[in-house]
């Protein structure tokens, strides 16, 4: 299939769910870890079709979203996995699986997907041979992961490819773009290994954590590859810094996300992301916008204040309703797109804890880039730091990424392009 590219930037309109952390892989830099090895973590198990269902209505409804990514853990292993994407498909809100591949080598899996509804795979390729197999933790992996790809070519289901930078990839990163060529995928995204999610309680070592300057060179070489071959990158979470200057249009951090049509809407993030979204118990948490005292909500615990606003208290359901209208005026008067933009910052200070190098000071970037992740820091330090000189200083977070082609596909087309 051929899309359409654009370097036109407009706010993503899309969503995320997480199914339940069950999984048939075990890697080590999995955002989720410890509910995946854990089975009596409450978000371990996946919840009810009913429930997916509802977070579902309420992207589309709510939030606006129009098309969704469905994780797990593992979403092929989901039993109503097909009803699922039909029904998103019925309401407007197409469907996308990130999946690690490991049961659609089987005959005719991809097509049931695809007779389904799916829009596209997204793909987690973390290696090349046994460096994958390693780093999923699964004996056979990269060769059943193949196999799914090549199902996906020979179905016609358009995919793209992850793959999480951790010291063992680095110096196969390069192949990575060269199966995306060979096999035809219409993006790459390479990410940070990055604690995120739980991954502090993870396996997080100078074993498996890459230094920055040390993935630069592989990276620049499969970005060349990728490009040449027309395919559409992305970078994520690293410096931008880190990026030859005719790579500053495919690094990604925080604030850049917002402007990518295949990342996460800040808005609808920060609901899913709360514990009743993530769980297989109870209903949902109350709907909340963007704007004045989401993260404030988003902070709170999700399960105390849904069985409270169920419950009818007074007092919950008025701070909901005052946050709603504040949050609203909010947006009527910032805009979205400074509100998603201030959420960037503050997930990047507040969660990650990325720091700056005192060189970052004479960066003419330093407004649009996050810096160094935190725990990125205690390890290494952040003396990687080149400041940016060349271009003006800038406030603009779209500066670089504006000159990036990005992938558009034919749903999104009325609005994206």
């Amino acid at each position: 299939m051929t899309f359409k590219k654009t370097k036109k930037r407009v706010l993503t309109r899309r969503g995320v769910m997480w199914l339940g952390q069950t999984c048939n892989q075990r890697c080590y830099f999995c955002y989720f870890v410890a509910h995946i090895t854990n089975c009596d973590d409450k978000m371990h198990d996946f919840m009810a079709l009913d429930k997916a269902k509802r977070i579902c209505k309420t992207l589309r409804d709510y939030y606006g979203n129009t098309s969704i990514d469905i994780q797990g853990g593992e979403p092929t292993i989901y039993a109503d996995i097909f009803e699922l994407i039909r029904y998103c498909r019925d309401i407007g809100l197409y469907p996308t699986l990130i999946t690690n591949g490991l049961v659609l080598g089987r005959p005719g899996a991809v097509e049931k997907y695809r007779d389904a509804g799916i829009r596209d795979f997204l793909v987690s390729l973390h290696g090349h041979e046994k460096i994958h197999d390693e780093v999923v933790g699964v004996d056979g992996a990269y060769v059943k992961i193949l196999a799914a790809i090549e199902r996906m070519r020979e179905a016609g289901v358009p995919f793209r490819f992850n793959c999480t930078m951790s010291k063992p990839v680095i110096p196969v990163i390069p192949e990575i773009a060269a199966k995306a060529v060979e096999y035809g995928a219409y993006a790459v995204n390479y990410i940070a290994f990055n604690p995120f999610g739980n991954q502090e309680q993870g396996r997080r070592t100078r074993e498996n954590v890459g230094r920055y300057s040390d993935i630069k060179p592989y990276l620049t070489e499969a970005i060349d590859r990728l490009e040449d071959a027309g395919i559409e990158t992305n970078v994520r979470y690293l410096p931008l810094c880190m990026a030859e200057p005719r790579h500053r249009k495919n690094f990604y951090n925080y604030q850049q996300l917002s402007y990518d049509t295949h990342e996460w809407d800040f808005a609808s993030w920060l609901w899913t992301m709360m514990a009743p979204q993530m769980m297989k118990e109870g209903g949902l948490a109350p709907t909340f916008p963007i704007g004045f005292g989401a993260r404030k909500i988003y902070t709170c615990n999700g399960i105390v204040l849904r069985d409270r606003y169920e419950a009818g208290d007074v007092r919950t359901r008025f701070k909901y309703a005052v946050q709603r209208t504040l949050a609203r005026a909010d947006q009527l008067v910032r805009g979205k797109e400074a509100l998603c933009r201030k959420e960037a910052r503050e997930r990047a200070a507040n969660e990650c804890r990325y720091q700056y190098h005192a060189a970052c000071r004479s960066c003419h970037a330093r407004n649009i880039c996050d810096g160094f992740h935190g725990d990125y820091v205690e390890m290494f330090g952040s003396a990687e730091a080149a400041p940016i000189d060349d271009v003006p200083l800038t406030d603009d977070p779209a500066f670089f990424i504006r000159e990036q082609e990005k992938t558009v596909e034919p749903e999104d087309e009325s609005w994206a392009l």
